[in-house]
């Protein structure tokens, strides 16, 4: 059909690649859900169905709301990526594909302006907090926003970037991406990293930045995407120009600057940014090699749930070698929590989401040691879930850290 190749442009030479292997669905989440009993329900069957339209074979119209309900199935995990032999882009694809449908709707128009919404609750975070605290509260979210009254939403805190200092000082400079969950959910975590790495000589300010952009992209608003994506790359260009270092503490932050910003600008500005992006994390793995940093003695245990982000990225090799490093016995998990960001709180997705993340709900709850996760949505949904204890691992490092 037309409108598919011409909304996809370069993207429908990734359709037809496929070889319909099903190396995808192996992968998955939604895929491998009780609820994906159709072959249409798969990574595979989206893309067959994607192939049949191209192709004329199939009468199927992808501005149907049918056929969106099932591109909807893909959250944009990025497993798929990892797997499958003809390289093909399955979640970009289907964010090409969502952005055929435009129009409003509740999640469109909210996600227009998620950011200044979001900073507008951090600023009043104590009335914030109340409102969403009340059973009426969590129902007008539900309304207004389609998030589901059951979802765990986090609290708000103030921001961060009006806690940190926003040009740097004395030190190695290290210009914080913040985004959103870090930001105006969990400042006292991006504190305790700015203050650890000011103690390590660093100097770590917040520069003029929006938020990373991520549920944009995954919505399939894309023209509202590359906005932010822009900003941000013109913002942090200048403070690499200067001699800072990206610092970022977010894995949804660390792939939009490292990966999907330059995929979606194609430009050269975008990828001097990724390639001075640098997440805690790494930070921390220079240090210890560089002997500058060391642990303590110490034995422990830990889960370390591999969140779908910190695999994308190639994180949770360094985060497992540097929790076993700092003396923990480390279990990892690699089943998907089902949150995916905001996809998992909505409404129309909430039992999906239980569904998807129940294999790893029984592995773990009741556990006697702290689960640590990289990623923040993922860390609130294993803890209301699962019941469990659930950490950042700069959290689990930090108090195995001592300086030299």
């Amino acid at each position: 059909m037309d409108v598919l190749w011409e909304g996809l442009g370069e993207y429908s030479e990734d359709i037809l690649r496929c070889i319909r292997c099903g190396f995808c669905n192996s992968v998955c989440p939604t895929s491998n859900a009780s609820f994906s009993y159709m072959a249409s329900k798969t990574s595979r069957g989206r893309l067959v169905m994607l192939q049949s339209i191209l192709r004329k074979s199939s009468t199927i119209n992808p501005l149907d709301r049918e056929f969106r309900r099932l591109i909807d199935l893909c959250f944009g995990c990025r497993r798929c990526l990892e797997v499958c032999p003809a390289g093909v882009r399955i979640p970009q694809l289907m964010w090409r594909v969502r952005s055929l449908g435009g129009g409003g709707g509740r999640l469109r128009l909210m996600l227009k302006h998620y950011g200044a919404i979001e900073k507008t609750a951090s600023r009043i975070h104590r009335l914030s907090n109340l409102i969403l605290g009340s059973r009426l509260g969590r129902r007008i979210l539900q309304t207004l926003a389609g998030i589901d009254s059951r979802a765990p939403f986090p609290r708000f805190s103030p921001p961060l970037e009006s806690m940190i200092k926003q040009s740097p000082g004395q030190g190695r400079p290290l210009a914080y991406f913040i985004d959103i969950f870090t930001n105006y959910h969990e400042s006292g975590l991006g504190l305790r990293v700015a203050g650890f790495l000011e103690r390590l000589g660093y100097s770590v300010y917040a520069p003029v930045q929006r938020e990373a952009g991520t549920p944009l992209l995954e919505e399939g608003l894309l023209e509202e995407a590359k906005q932010v994506a822009r900003f941000n790359v013109s913002s942090l260009l200048r403070e690499v120009e200067r001699g800072a270092r990206i610092l970022t503490s977010s894995p949804a932050a660390y792939l939009a600057l490292k990966r999907d910003y330059p995929e979606l600008l194609g430009d050269e500005d975008s990828r001097v940014v990724a390639e001075n992006t640098v997440d805690v994390l790494e930070i921390i793995r220079e240090e210890v090699d560089g002997g500058r940093i060391r642990f303590r003695e110490g034995r422990g245990r830990l889960i370390y749930h591999s969140s779908c982000f910190s695999k994308a990225t190639g994180m949770s090799g360094l985060i497992i070698g540097l929790l076993e490093s700092a003396g923990y016995s480390v279990e990892v998990r690699e089943e998907c929590c089902g949150i995916a960001g905001m996809w998992g709180m909505m409404r129309e997705h909430y039992e999906e989401a239980l569904d998807v993340g129940s294999r790893l709900f029984s592995k773990i709850r009741g556990a006697d040691v702290p689960v640590v996760s990289q990623s923040e949505t993922c860390r609130l949904q294993i803890s209301h879930h699962a019941g469990v204890r659930t950490l950042h691992p700069f959290e689990a490092l930090l108090g195995r850290i001592q300086s030299r």
